[in-house]
């Protein structure tokens, strides 16, 4: 089994927290009404699931990293998954004291923690999870157009007229994505093990470096972005 991390996963994390921290601070430029920006043009939108894709993507990958190196069976996974429950449920108290308007109530670390509890019931099938992940994915299209009167289906993808928030990531469709990830590391990483010789340079390092902290990252980089902003402004420079 492997037990090295696997340098060019962590590195493609760390694109993806790159990509996140600048659409981020692009939104948070629109969302404080600093510029008049259009956050649904072809390209930011392109730009903002690009990054959501590479993530989850990334996630199905390394939960199977990750059960190449368990000896604690599916315990090692649930707790992973209630850990990170945890700290979405964080998010959520955050978001809902401030901004409040459209709080977090499944953003993608809430996905990720179901995602880490459900995903490993599906390692089984192999190559299978690709097909049964684009499956998902076409039956998350088609909960876009369905409404309902309940507020409690949010988090598989079917929501009332009038639900908002700031991040949403629900079942369907990404937990497709997850699925085609978790077909991808077992057919490039069937051990564990990466065949792939990254070069080493400066670059690769500091991004790689980045996808190991990708949870601190995504919990401190709005904090950043928004101090940064606000010190700007305080300074007349914006």
């Amino acid at each position: 089994m492997g037990s090295a991390r696997i340098t060019e996963v962590d590195a493609l994390r760390g694109i993806a927290i790159a990509m996140m921290v600048a659409y981020h601070a692009i939104f948070d430029i629109w969302f404080l009404g600093l510029a008049q920006l259009d956050l649904f043009s072809l390209p930011l939108v392109v730009f903002q699931r690009s990054i959501g894709i590479l993530f989850l993507l990334l996630v199905g990958v390394s939960l199977t990293l990750s059960e190449s190196r368990n000896t604690g069976g599916y315990a090692h996974h649930l707790r992973r998954g209630v850990m990170l429950g945890a700290v979405a449920l964080g998010i959520t108290l955050v978001t809902w004291i401030y901004p409040h308007e459209r709080f977090i109530t499944f953003g993608v670390i809430h996905f990720i923690a179901l995602a880490t509890i459900i995903a490993p019931f599906f390692f089984r099938l192999g190559k299978l999870n690709a097909l049964i992940g684009l499956i998902i994915i076409a039956a998350g299209f088609l909960a876009m157009d369905v409404e309902t009167d309940s507020p409690y289906l949010f988090w598989l993808g079917i929501t009332s007229a009038d639900y908002t928030a700031l991040d949403y990531y629900p079942l369907l469709p990404w937990f497709g994505i997850v699925l085609i990830g978790v077909s991808a590391g077992q057919m490039i990483y069937p051990k564990g093990v990466s065949r792939i010789r990254m070069p080493k340079s400066a670059v690769t390092d500091a991004l790689a470096w980045a996808g190991r902290h990708s949870l601190a990252s995504y919990l401190l980089h709005q904090v950043i972005i928004l101090g940064a902003i606000f010190s700007l402004k305080a300074i007349g420079l914006i």
